[in-house]
């Protein structure tokens, strides 16, 4: 992945690697966070020391207190053949979810690759495939679920729900009882 990491002086692109970049995702607290001021809250802060991680560097008052937002950050189960798995976000509940159902049913991705509109896919073999009509989105929203798949990650929890029957159902199962995503 690459993220673009603002300062004062400007932008400078820099490589994280995937995990990474899911690690700073799950350190968001609101939507229009952007990855520099959640690394900059990162860096200098630590959740179980009082002290900065980085002791030299003063935290800017902007990214200290972040503006509140009405996201609230709920428990979001999925449930896979019978077993609750507690996950970070809905996004990640809905990766978890499809990624069992393609272990079930190795071809379920070129089912789901019929899905969608002919601008925005839900599963394609590249990234800008996604996002036929707006290109810019695959380099952030685009998650890759398999070597050469990948999967639009723009989504409301209505549409995960949506897309999960529509791939349970590909797959044999049953979305409700084999597989579901709550968000409490």
């Amino acid at each position: 992945r690459r993220m673009e990491i603002t300062r004062i002086t400007g932008t400078t692109p820099i490589d994280v690697s995937l995990a990474t970049y899911k690690a700073i995702e799950t350190r968001r607290q609101c939507f229009d966070e952007t990855h520099d001021a959640i690394l900059l809250r990162t860096l200098f802060t630590r959740e179980h020391d009082a002290t900065p991680a980085i002791a030299s560097a003063p935290v800017p008052a902007r990214v200290a207190r972040p503006a509140r937002t009405g996201r609230r950050r709920g428990r979001v189960t999925v449930t896979l053949f019978g077993q609750a798995r507690a996950a970070l976000n809905l996004r990640n509940a809905y990766l978890v979810a499809l990624t069992a159902l393609v272990r079930h049913k190795a071809s379920l991705l070129v089912l789901l690759a019929h899905e969608g509109t002919p601008k925005r896919r839900w599963v394609a073999t590249t990234a800008e495939d996604l996002y036929a009509g707006s290109p810019h989105l695959a380099q952030q929203h685009a998650h890759q679920v398999a070597p050469v798949w990948f999967v639009d990650t723009i989504v409301s929890h209505a549409q995960i729900v949506a897309r999960l029957r529509v791939a349970a159902r590909l797959a044999g199962l049953s979305y409700g009882q084999d597989v579901e995503v709550v968000d409490a």
